[in-house]
């Protein structure tokens, strides 16, 4: 089943990404974001389709998940500014644009900007952790630095926040420096997703993950259960281990690192509460 146009996620990374990545001005929202929006109706029909909640069971063509990957790559540039602060001091620095950039981009797709009170892996991503004094203390929200974004059900980018937990539940450096998974480019951790070791062509062709927040249950990584091709056959220590990756997108007490083939793992689980 195809949704978007076998073009759109070249048109997507030339026509936004791009000048996104590049942009110098003082307004990106109405220099780059409203012109794109306006041209590419048909590209936010198609992303909307898919986020409707029947999708989560339905397969989608590898283009339409270039495409969503390249929007992915979009909202990942514009939360660079309210991330923490680069780890390497020899790094090249990455172009900043302003918070409220990612929220105009929320906006302007037709997306709904998710930021509760609670901690869920599935919608937030941890940039920093405190110590809680009960060392079993489940992680609790303390901070947000950007919301996460939806489109319909599915999730195209989570939040960043601090929390603060048990050392039984999250190691804070591990939690924090281990590589992020699923993920392209960070300024404050090391990242991971196929794309990374491609061309500056061939990268694109990246499948996105998608993840849907249902009435009754929250579904990861819908793709490897609607393409038969993905079967896994891990033993149960590795499931669970995959599990962990899978919500949090990083290792959280033992880091497993950056090397774990985690692509191809699925789960469900109810919905803990209404968004």
């Amino acid at each position: 089943m195809a949704v978007f146009t076998v073009q759109d996620y070249h048109q997507i990374r030339h026509t936004l990404f791009k000048p996104t990545r590049d942009y110098v001005g003082v307004d990106w929202g109405r220099d780059v974001l409203a012109p794109w929006v306006a041209a590419n109706r048909g590209v936010l029909d198609s992303l909307h389709r898919i986020g409707a909640p029947e999708m989560a069971t339905a397969s989608i063509s590898v283009e339409d998940s270039w495409a969503l990957y390249a929007l992915s790559r979009v909202a990942e540039v514009l939360i660079l500014s309210s991330q923490p602060e680069k780890t390497a001091d020899d790094a090249d620095p990455d172009p900043l644009l302003p918070p409220r950039a990612y929220e105009q981009f929320i906006t302007g797709i037709g997306g709904r900007s998710v930021n509760i009170g609670s901690f869920h892996p599935f919608l937030h991503e941890i940039t920093d952790v405190a110590s809680a004094d009960n060392s079993q203390a489940q992680p609790e929200l303390v901070a947000s630095r950007w919301p996460a974004c939806f489109v319909g059900s599915m999730l195209l980018l989570r939040g960043g926040v601090t929390v603060r937990a048990g050392a039984d539940r999250l190691d804070p450096q591990i939690t924090t420096e281990s590589t992020l998974y699923w993920a392209w480019h960070r300024q404050y951790r090391p990242v991971s997703d196929l794309s990374h070791g491609w061309g500056s062509n061939s990268q694109w062709r990246t499948r996105f993950r998608r993840d849907y927040w249902l009435a009754d249950r929250l579904a990861y990584n819908v793709d490897a259960v609607v393409d038969p091709r993905a079967v896994s056959d891990a033993d149960e220590d590795q499931r669970d281990r995959d599990v962990d990756l899978l919500r949090y997108r990083c290792s959280t007490l033992v880091d497993h690192g950056a090397d774990a083939w985690v692509w191809d793992s699925h789960h469900t689980e109810p919905t803990p509460f209404a968004l």
